[in-house]
This record gives structure tokens, C-alpha cells and sequence, in this order.
């Protein structure tokens, strides 16, 4: 005798504990047209829910940062340092933008040239109105367009950043590890003739947050150059800037608040089932 066999045996079995004669007295359709009709169903559909959670995912709130500020300005203690490395004034596009024109002699002594400048943002989010995660996103880049000829001319790009849950109790420019650059998205590009150099990468990450708590991010950009014997042209299209993850306009970040109900549904999902 196969499994099979002994399986249907012991379902014909079960047969005889089923209420067969409760089924033999349930009304034809015709005859309850009307419960049919307001009955409500057996459940609510899972639609709903799902669809929720796919607008959740695919809906990220813009918010657009301000104009970076001159905070730091380092140079050869010269007139020349002074005026060689310029900026042009910032906008709340979220993008510093940089040119130089430099000439050093082969004949001087001493050390290297060196320019180093740092510009800084604060964004203060919306508070949360539920306690749970705040998720944000951006991408960081970069473009230098260099010429000249030096024995040494290296430029470098670096962005900084920080984020704390509530901006009342803390600064997100103290933040463990933010003098640690998160990003150098050009490091020591040579000034050679008609060098055109870019770079770019996202960046993701969460924060936890309760309820009333207003979240804020710091960003800093830099710019460094070293130079010695001979010369140097910094073109305009120079810039670091921060933006939105997918190509488009620069100068806003983006952030979703995810309330600590949705993401113990979340983290249910992979759950074996109980039956």
C-alpha cells in the first residue's frame, strides 16, 4: 500500500466528521439575494495597506538647503594669496564655485603654495509628528576644469556631514567623526593642460527620533590646492555641490519620516508564520 492510499483513506475518514447536513440546508443563491447584497465580505483587502506602503517608499519629501557660508580661509601670507583663489558668491543652490589664476617662480625658495576653504550649510528638517526614523538621502559632486604647467599643482574637493534628531539638544556640527570627511570626490587632480575632472556619489542614511524632536544636517564643502614653480588657471565650472539622488537641479537634500508602527510591520515581514 502507497502513502498516497493511506493518505486518502484516513481523508475519506474525515469525511464523516464534517457537517454534511448543515451544507444540505444552506439557501440557494436566488433565495438570499439580499443578505448577499449587505453582506459585507470576509475581511478587508490587503490593497490598502499595500498600497501605503509602496507610496511610502517611492514618496520623498524635498527640502532645500541654504546658501553655503565663507567659514574658513587659509592662503599664502601674501598679497598674492589674498587674490589668487577667488569665489563667487553663493547661492541657495546648494554649490560653492571656485577660480584662480596662480604664478609662482621657479626660482623662489621655501615651501609649497597652499590654499585651503571651507563653506558651511545647516538644514533644519520639519519636526517629527510621530516617533520613529527619519531616512535622508543626497549626492555629493564635483568638477574641476584645470590648465597649467608646475612641478607640483594638486587640487582637492571634501564634504562634511552631520545629523542629529533634535537641533535643540544638539548640534549636528559636534557630532562624533564630523571633521572626518565623508566624501573627497576629486583628491589631488594635477593642473595639466585642459584637465576636465568630475566625480559623484549618493549618500543614504537614518536617524531615530520621537515625537515633537526637529532633526537638522551640516554640511561643509572644501577646497584645497597646493602649488609650487610655474602656473595654474582654475576655470569657471568649478564647484563642489550637494543634491537631490536622481540628476537634476542642485541644492536639496532629501528626507521621509518612518513611524515606529510602520517599521515593526516592516520588520515582520521576513518572520517565519505561525501556523
Amino acid at each position: 500500500m502507497t502513502i498516497a492510499t493511506v493518505s486518502n483513506e484516513r481523508d475519506l475518514e474525515r469525511l464523516d466528521e464534517l457537517p454534511v447536513d448543515l451544507i444540505d440546508e444552506l439557501p440557494d443563491a436566488a433565495d438570499d439575494a439580499e443578505a448577499a447584497a449587505t453582506r459585507s465580505g470576509l475581511g478587508n483587502s490587503f490593497d490598502r495597506v499595500q498600497a501605503g506602503i509602496q507610496g511610502w517608499l517611492r514618496h520623498w519629501e524635498p527640502l532645500r538647503l541654504p546658501a553655503f557660508t565663507a567659514v574658513r580661509d587659509v592662503m599664502p601670507d601674501d598679497d598674492r594669496g589674498r587674490s589668487s583663489l577667488q569665489a563667487a558668491p553663493t547661492q541657495p543652490d546648494g554649490a560653492v564655485r571656485l577660480t584662480a589664476s596662480l604664478y609662482d617662480p621657479p626660482n623662489r625658495d621655501g615651501d609649497p603654495l597652499a590654499w585651503s576653504r571651507n563653506w558651511a550649510s545647516l538644514a533644519v528638517l520639519p519636526p517629527a509628528r510621530e516617533s520613529g526614523r527619519l531616512f535622508y538621502r543626497f549626492r555629493v559632486s564635483s568638477r574641476l576644469v584645470l590648465d597649467g604647467q608646475a612641478s607640483l599643482s594638486l587640487v582637492s574637493t571634501s564634504v562634511n556631514f552631520g545629523v542629529v534628531a533634535d537641533v535643540a539638544k544638539a548640534s549636528p556640527f559636534h557630532v562624533t567623526g564630523f571633521a572626518t570627511p565623508i566624501a573627497r570626490p576629486l583628491m589631488g587632480v594635477q593642473c595639466r593642460e585642459d584637465q576636465d575632472a568630475a566625480a559623484s556619489q549618493v549618500f543614504e542614511g537614518s536617524i531615530a527620533v520621537r515625537q515633537g524632536e526637529t532633526p537638522a544636517m551640516a554640511f561643509v564643502i572644501g577646497a584645497d590646492l597646493l602649488f609650487e614653480h610655474g602656473w595654474v588657471r582654475v576655470h569657471e565650472g568649478s564647484s563642489t555641490w550637494i543634491g537631490p539622488t536622481e540628476p537634476g537641479a542642485s541644492g536639496t537634500i532629501e528626507f521621509r519620516y518612518a513611524p515606529a508602527a510602520m517599521l515593526r510591520l516592516l520588520g515582520r515581514l521576513d518572520e517565519p508564520h505561525i501556523a
